[in-house]
């Protein structure tokens, strides 16, 4: 069973950089807007954003 390597962490279209950033919206929603801004601001900056290329 060969998996595919080397797409960078993605699943399904959504890095690691969309799922920091979703991680950060739920917390900002449900326990600290602060907290949950920074991680998404990280996830958007340090991994660019949902997908490569593409900012939402």
């Amino acid at each position: 069973m060969a998996t595919a390597r080397g797409r960078g962490g993605h699943t399904s279209g959504i890095g690691l950089g969309g799922i920091l950033v979703i991680v950060g919206i739920v917390l900002a929603i449900v326990w600290s807007f602060w907290i949950g801004l920074i991680i998404a601001l990280v996830g958007l900056i340090a991994f660019g954003g949902f997908a490569k290329g593409k900012w939402y």
